[in-house]
Parts: structure tokens; C-alpha cells; sequence
């Protein structure tokens, strides 16, 4: 009886850790342009979910019956790992945080984002600008522009329900989104 719950403490770890895992690296995948917000904003923590799952990974192996030296093996090996997470975690800053949102005119549901971050240690910020298209469940997160430190955001805003205004130091550009959202080419000249 022991055994058997054992087997199923076993199973059950391997199973979460394998979950957490799955579920960073869905959040991975919907980080690129057009993904699931919502997915990307709930499962995109790959530090996060792998660290979770080190712990699940001790406990499948206490659990496990392969031979002692396996599991010692195995065992120093998630510890290793789990160590190994600490100056990342140190490191780590909160990412970039929002700046701005604001709503397409005519459109609730299309909203303009701009994310911005220092880059390394100097005093100009780097900025995503995105597009999130949608709403709910199936709202999709569109990259529409990144500006470097170098070339610096001035403006941008909407000009119209369909086409963005954005000015850099390297001059003027104007976007037009397609009907899902999807950014069309950047170009110098307006559309």
C-alpha cells in the first residue's frame, strides 16, 4: 500500500513539474507578435515556472525506485540547478512596466501600448510599442515598433482608427494595422 502511494506521489510531481513547464514555454511561444495576451500576460514567467518545478523534481525522485545512486545523481543535479537560479532571480528586474494606453478613436477594441525600460545602465529608456486587438480571451498583442536607447521615442498616437503616427529622432513614420490588428510596414511617408 505504501508502495503504491508512493508510485503515486512519484507520478504526480513528474506530472506538475512537466505542467509548469509546458505551461513557460506556451507562454514563450504566445510572447511573439500576434499571440494571446492573455496567455502571454498568465504563463510567460519561464524563470518562475522553472524554478517551481525543481521542487516537484525532488520529491518525484524521494519517491522514485530507480537505484540510490540515481537518484543521488539526479538529485544533486536539481539542487545544482535550483542554486543556479538564484543570481538570475537577483538579476532579474521587473521588466518593462506600461506607460501608456489609450484607445483607438472609434474602436474599443484596438488600444495602443508603449512599454518602456532603461537599457543596461544608461539614463535613456528603450520602447515597445504594441497594439493589443480584441478583447477577452482572444485579444492579440501586436509588435508594432521597438526604439533603442539611441533613436528615442518622441510620439506616438493614433491617426485614425486604423493607422499609427510615431516619431523618433530619426524622423516621422506611420503605420497602418490590418483588419486583426496586424501591423503593416512602417513607412516615412503618410499613407
Amino acid at each position: 500500500m505504501v508502495d503504491r502511494w508512493g508510485r503515486w506521489v512519484m507520478w504526480g510531481a513528474l506530472g506538475g513539474a512537466t505542467a509548469l513547464v509546458g505551461a513557460a514555454l506556451v507562454g514563450r511561444f504566445h510572447r511573439r507578435s500576434g499571440g494571446l495576451l492573455v496567455v502571454r500576460e498568465w504563463f510567460d514567467q519561464p524563470l518562475l515556472f522553472a524554478t517551481s518545478a525543481l521542487p516537484l523534481l525532488i520529491v518525484a525522485l524521494v519517491f522514485s525506485r530507480w537505484p540510490t545512486w540515481v537518484r543521488g545523481g539526479l538529485g544533486c543535479a536539481v539542487v545544482v540547478l535550483g542554486v543556479g537560479t538564484v543570481p538570475f532571480w537577483i538579476l532579474s528586474s521587473d521588466g518593462p512596466r506600461t506607460t501608456r494606453i489609450e484607445a483607438a478613436p472609434g474602436r474599443s477594441d484596438r488600444v495602443l501600448v508603449v512599454r518602456q525600460d532603461t537599457a543596461g545602465f544608461g539614463p535613456d529608456p528603450v520602447s515597445w510599442v504594441y497594439v493589443d486587438d480584441g478583447s477577452g480571451l482572444t485579444a492579440r498583442r501586436w509588435q508594432v515598433a521597438y526604439v533603442g536607447e539611441h533613436d528615442g521615442l518622441g510620439e506616438v498616437g493614433w491617426d485614425g482608427p486604423d493607422r499609427l503616427r510615431l516619431v523618433t529622432g530619426d524622423g516621422t513614420r506611420w503605420v497602418r494595422l490590418g483588419t486583426d490588428g496586424r501591423p503593416g510596414p512602417v513607412t516615412p511617408d503618410r499613407p
